[in-house]
């Protein structure tokens, strides 16, 4: 049987619905998530003349979970029949749906590796080989962003997945040695126990253990690298512009919560007069607050207590609108770049010169490089801004 190029086509189409890259969409899905859901409230509104905001809010239940049925559906919308044998298949298509990229896919891609990459920046490689043989074991089980963890994996399947790995062979870890045979090397299993007793013990928290899926089940915990993660960028910012004693600071009040000002200088260590600066710096920014706790029922300002706090949620919204400040700031940047070398860009792709190169001086050459590594840098810092906004926004 002779395989054509739309077999070809055709398998490759079916791989990739398979795989979830793309999905399978409605003519209504080109609309928001927002459009769908004000349409779907406004629809069912209609069916009652007098509402109360007990029926309101039962509307939006129902609409809610109408569209997150709808959006675990949408994968199979279309595929009317799965191949049965590797070389006779057919796949037929619903004329009304269309295919659209499914960027939750991606972006679950992008969260594994920035996870990952995570874990290899605080421990080392071996633990970043670790967790990503947890995404590898789950990739199939995991549909959404917004799950607090991952399919649960025993250590037999992670040491099965870094089989063909050179783990055995680093010995970067420290493990009790056996009494009996002390200068015996830890077999595989002993080294990825050993590496999950090690994530899962990380103040990062990597790795939690699931014990309502059974003995020696683990699993990546995101809900609490969300955090972990989103702080740590919050404290790195803080850090890169107003310095180590600020961020200091800002990371006693995160861990210890409300405290006064005379806890705060004892706690960051530093003379009353530099951390009343640094905390009206950081009131002045927006990434602390005040709470005021008064002592009399007069609630007078003399008669109160001023507790400062780091307001976790506001902050992470701030500072995801200067990450859209900052592409935007790039992107005008490159647009300038672009158009002070309008006639010197239009010249280089005229077709003479595209076809002989050599019609162009040696300044001009140069000037080509310098314009590519200008262009180059821009989209490196956009997309270092873009990883960040994943996190603050998608993680």
């Amino acid at each position: 049987m002779y395989i054509t190029d739309i077999d070809r086509y055709e398998r490759s189409f079916l791989q990739l619905v398979s795989s979830r890259y793309i999905a399978a969409v409605l003519a209504e899905h080109t609309r928001s998530k927002m459009d769908r859901y004000l349409a779907a409230t406004e629809k069912e509104t209609e069916k009652y003349t007098i509402m109360t905001s007990k029926d309101l809010q039962n509307i939006k239940n129902s609409v809610k979970s109408q569209m997150a049925a709808e959006e675990e559906t949408k994968e199979v919308i279309g595929m009317k029949r799965k191949a049965v044998d590797p070389l006779e298949y057919q796949l037929e298509i619903d004329e009304r749906i269309f295919f659209a990229v499914n960027f939750d896919k991606f972006n679950m891609l992008f969260r594994n590796e920035s996870v990952v990459d995570f874990a290899t920046e605080r421990i080392n490689r071996t633990a970043g080989e670790i967790v990503k043989a947890f995404f590898e074991y789950g990739k199939d089980k995991m549909f959404s962003l917004k799950e607090n963890d991952s399919p649960s994996a025993t250590p037999i399947h992670i040491a099965n997945m870094v089989a063909d790995t050179d783990i055995a062979s680093r010995n970067d870890i420290s493990l009790p040695k056996d009494p009996i045979e002390p200068n015996k090397k830890p077999s595989l299993q002993e080294i990825v126990r050993g590496y999950i007793t090690l994530l899962r013990t990380d103040a990062a928290g990597f790795i939690k253990l699931k014990d309502e899926r059974g003995a020696n089940q683990y699993a990546v915990n995101f809900e609490k690298l969300r955090n972990t993660m989103k702080r740590r960028m919050l404290e790195g910012l803080i850090k890169e512009r107003y310095g180590i004693a600020t961020c200091r600071i800002l990371r006693i009040l995160i861990e210890r919560g409300k405290l006064d000002e005379t806890q705060v200088t004892k706690l960051a260590m530093l003379k009353a007069n530099d951390a009343r600066e640094k905390l009206a710096l950081l009131k002045t920014k927006g990434y602390v607050e005040i709470q005021e706790v008064p002592r009399s029922a007069d609630r007078a300002p003399s008669r109160c207590f001023h507790l400062w706090y780091v307001p976790l949620e506001k902050c992470y919204e701030e500072l995801l609108v200067d990450c859209y400040k900052t592409v935007c700031n790039l992107q005008q940047r490159k647009t300038h770049e672009l158009k002070i070398r309008k006639t010197f860009i239009e010249k280089i792709n005229r077709k003479d010169v595209v076809e002989n190169p050599e019609l162009l001086s040696e300044e001009e050459q140069k000037e080509i490089a310098n314009i590519d590594k200008i262009l180059e840098r821009i989209e490196v810092s956009k997309s270092r801004v873009d990883s960040v906004i994943m996190i603050l926004r998608d993680f």
